[in-house]
């Protein structure tokens, strides 16, 4: 994620120094953005998930105790990781298996979109792993403890 990120620092500054101090636009750095942008979103949904970083209506979870608080982490674990099957692997290896078929490529860089679009079942496939790693943990009776990170994103 952090080279990631460094390439998409460079990239944009590289364009706003060509668009203004060159007088013209490099023709390629809006499209690496835009697919940067898109792979650095994917992963970084999935290390947020890991992390416990991510959105989240707790307010029922946080009330049960006991059997339910685990029967409860296991069910939305178990439609994290059904979400992410049905929707990033599959939904997204489709998408792969139908842009390398017809041979579909970016306008500037002329790379195939199939490899864009990879990161869909990659970030899906993380996702399913870290669900099941929670739901192993649960039924371990281990405590998934959030990070100081997370506690300052839910006082937000």
């Amino acid at each position: 994620m952090v080279v990631l990120m460094a390439v998409l620092v460079i990239d944009v500054v590289w364009q706003v120094t060509t668009r203004y101090v060159l007088g013209s636009a490099s023709s390629f750095t809006e499209e690496i953005a835009r697919y940067l942008l898109i792979w650095i979103g994917l992963l970084g949904s999935a290390f947020a998930y890991r992390n416990n970083l991510h959105l989240a209506f707790d307010y029922y979870s946080e009330k049960v105790t006991g059997r339910r608080k685990k029967w409860l982490g296991t069910f939305i674990h178990t439609l994290v990781a059904l979400f992410s099957f049905l929707v990033l692997v599959v939904g997204g290896s489709y998408l792969v298996q139908l842009t390398w078929e017809l041979n579909q490529v970016s306008a500037a860089l002329q790379i195939k979109l199939a490899y864009v679009y990879s990161v869909l079942p990659l970030s899906g496939a993380l996702i399913i792993l870290y669900a099941v790693a929670f739901m192993m943990d649960i039924s371990r009776d281990r405590v998934h403890k959030t990070t100081p990170e997370s506690k300052s994103v839910e006082a937000i």
